[in-house]
């Protein structure tokens, strides 16, 4: 894609006659932004889906669980200062 850049905008340098340098700067500023958008779209990452496996997704289960509230129970007082299970 790159070269094909290089070429088309040596080619129209060329091509286009020397009173209508206007079009050679529009068809220049065109193709430019084609190949950044068309550069872009191609190699950007977040664009991709993601390619989870199974084994993937069953190691985030076993990294968000942490067991921090495991083993406890919650305990309610009372206005006695009495604990109620």
């Amino acid at each position: 894609m790159f070269i094909c850049y290089i070429y088309f905008t040596r080619i129209i340098q060329v091509a286009v006659p020397f009173q209508w340098q206007w079009l050679y700067q529009l068809l220049v500023e065109g193709s430019t932004l084609a190949f950044f958008m068309l550069t872009g779209y191609k190699d950007n990452p977040s664009l991709q889906l993601p390619q989870e496996d199974e084994e993937d997704v069953q190691m985030e289960q076993v990294m968000t669980d942490s067991g921090f509230g495991e083993g406890l129970s919650k305990v309610n007082k009372t206005a006695s200062g009495r604990e109620l299970l």
